[in-house]
């Protein structure tokens, strides 16, 4: 009896303590019924035992754990700790506490379930939302850091010395593969880190010994240029000493590997700038009479050809020469024919008659004066004027100096008259304005003299048809508008000291008037002037110049086509300063005393 009574007693005992354990389970499952289960944790935060809007409140707290630079970059050389924000990565706190709400309610899942969880607990990475382009700009800036190009192979020259440099690989951060990297890292926030992925980046240009060897062998010695078949007077050679040719360098890629050779365009440049001028010969067009009975052109001169430097041609050859590591190479010169060759025929050229004759009168002048008029304008006779081309007047006269066969004699300079290699020359410009003028040709340059000239205005000529020259600055222009060639005749009477200028071409059937000079502002010139000249023999008094009044002269023109219509109207005003009388006196004379 005792023995079953202590049996009953346990009995009783583990019933009471079963409905016990019922009762407290059924209370506990109460209680959670709306919270997540005890045991449960998020990213190491308890969240057990609180209801969904709690634990989402809990997580945005603990969420500044996000603001830490808990996520780790690794880099070929450094690391880099990064605020998961900065990498666009966001907690999600309801998707989160919704998640661990549902731990311990999947199916199957009953107390016993409940009670290990309690014990043994559950940690919950957290739901994190993942805003790429964030992550992208974040790393596109980082690849500034790691970023770093490649180096090609170069070439350096050190005085004349080449220096093969070498080359050298680069690095690229791949923003795609390294956001992928990210993307995996979030369910542990990169606790391990992520490794950045950065590639290699070749260069393009792996080796400069080519170069290197090519340019050793150039700077050897100097290039030389020379003309193959050279004349007595002709310049050359040209050296290129090796400190020269450095400039004349350039290099290219081919295969991987730097070339080097001579700059095309740099050395077209030094042809035409310094070898070519040199060698230019211009060609010489014949000069012709117009035989008016015939109507045929009768030479005079001869033409001539001239020579340039065929620039393409010799560059060609410096080029292969060089490549084939030779150091002499051959220029190329070709012929320029002339434009107007002696076998030209009027008919060729379309110059059929007599334009325009005009002359000017030299009567008086003084030897020099008279040798100079007749040397200058023959520089004008037998010309060929193109269609189309202004006709400068210093072009065709050139050089006027002793050495070209001119002599001095007066000159219009300032107050007095002047003495000057050249005197007299002004008399053929103002005959070829003239000449321009009533043959109806544009005149786009023409300059009055300072003072009026007494030759210019013998023989029924007014003051305004005169035009001052000199050289490079005053200028004679006109331009032959008309559809054929224009030759110049040039021709001295003797007996009358009369230079005529005989203009032949087409006549096109253009009319010319012209009215003036009309004469206005005329002011007198004030006291003589009186200048001491020690070469004059004491007391001796010459005259250096007359007085001269002051004016403007105004000559109009206007110039109708073959229909009458209207082609240029022209007004050429000169304004002519007054010229004082000048005496000049040797030792002991005294001048008279200026009037008040």
């Amino acid at each position: 009896m005792a023995r079953n009574g202590r049996w009953l007693t346990v009995l009783l005992a583990a019933g009471f303590f079963l409905l016990g354990f019922l009762g407290l389970t059924r209370v506990y499952e109460a209680w959670c019924i709306d919270r997540i289960y005890p045991g449960v944790r998020v990213w190491d935060l308890s969240v057990g035992g609180m209801r969904l809007d709690e634990a989402a409140a809990a997580l945005e707290e603990h969420v500044t754990v996000l603001g830490r630079p808990v996520f780790t970059l690794r880099g070929p050389d450094r690391s880099w700790g990064v605020r998961p924000a900065d990498l666009g990565i966001r907690l999600a706190a309801e998707a989160t506490t919704r998640t661990a709400f549902h731990v311990g309610r999947g199916p199957g899942e009953g107390v016993l379930a409940h009670l290990w969880l309690l014990v043994a607990g559950r940690n919950l990475p957290p739901v994190l939302s993942f805003d790429e382009a964030t992550a992208r700009l974040y790393l596109e800036t980082l690849a500034e850091q790691i970023d770093e190009p490649a180096v090609d192979a170069s070439l350096r020259i050190e005085g004349t010395v080449p220096v093969a440099l070498p080359a050298q690989p680069g690095r690229r951060l791949e923003v795609e593969a390294t956001l992928a990297a990210v993307r995996q890292g979030l369910s542990s926030l990169g606790a391990d880190g992520v490794d950045l992925v950065v590639r290699e980046v070749p260069p393009q240009v792996t080796d400069a010994e080519p170069a290197r060897a090519w340019v050793e062998a150039l700077l050897a010695e100097p290039l030389v240029l020379l003309l193959p078949d050279p004349r007595e007077g002709d310049p050359g050679p040209w050296l290129l000493p090796p400190e020269r040719l450095t400039g004349l360098l350039t290099t290219f890629v081919n295969d991987g590997r730097l070339h080097a050779a001579l700059n095309p365009e740099r050395l077209r440049a030094y042809l035409v700038e310094e070898v070519a001028p040199k060698l230019a010969v211009e060609p010489v067009d014949a000069r012709f009479h117009f035989d008016e009975a015939t109507g045929e052109l009768v030479v005079i001169a001869p033409s001539a050809e001239g020579r340039a430097l065929d620039v393409e041609a010799s560059l060609q050859n410096i080029v292969a020469a060089v490549e084939a590591g030779r150091h002499i190479a051959p220029l190329v010169l070709r012929t320029v024919p002339p434009r107007y060759p002696e076998t030209a025929t009027a008919e060729e050229l379309g110059i059929r008659e007599l334009v325009v004759e005009v002359d000017s009168y030299f009567i008086g002048s003084p030897s020099g004066r008279d040798h100079n008029i007749r040397l200058a304008a023959s520089r004008f006779d037998g010309l060929v004027i193109p269609p189309g081309e202004t006709f400068s007047f210093n072009h065709y006269l050139g050089e006027v100096s002793t050495e070209a066969g001119y002599d001095e004699s007066y000159i219009t300079a300032g107050e007095q008259l002047a003495i000057e290699v050249g005197g007299g020359i002004c008399q053929v410009s103002t005959t070829v304005f003239r000449a321009a003028l009533w043959g109806g040709y544009p005149i786009v340059e023409r300059w009055f003299h300072h003072h009026r000239v007494g030759y210019y205005e013998l023989r029924g000529y007014g003051p305004g048809f005169d035009a001052t020259v000199y050289s490079p600055l005053v200028d004679l222009k006109f331009v032959n508008d008309r559809s054929a060639p224009l030759l110049i005749e040039t021709e001295i009477e003797d007996a009358a000291h009369r230079l005529v200028f005989r203009f032949y071409s087409i006549d096109d059937g253009r009319r010319v008037e012209v009215e003036g000079p009309e004469i206005t502002d005329e002011t007198e010139p004030g006291e003589p002037i009186y200048q001491l000249d020690e070469t004059l023999e004491p007391g001796e008094v010459i005259r250096w110049q007359s007085a001269l009044n002051g004016l403007t002269a105004t000559v109009e023109r206007w110039v109708y086509d073959a229909v009458g219509s209207l082609l240029y109207h022209d007004t050429f005003v000169s304004r002519y300063a007054p010229r004082r009388a000048a005496y000049h006196y040797g030792p002991g004379y005294e001048p008279p005393e200026e009037g008040p």
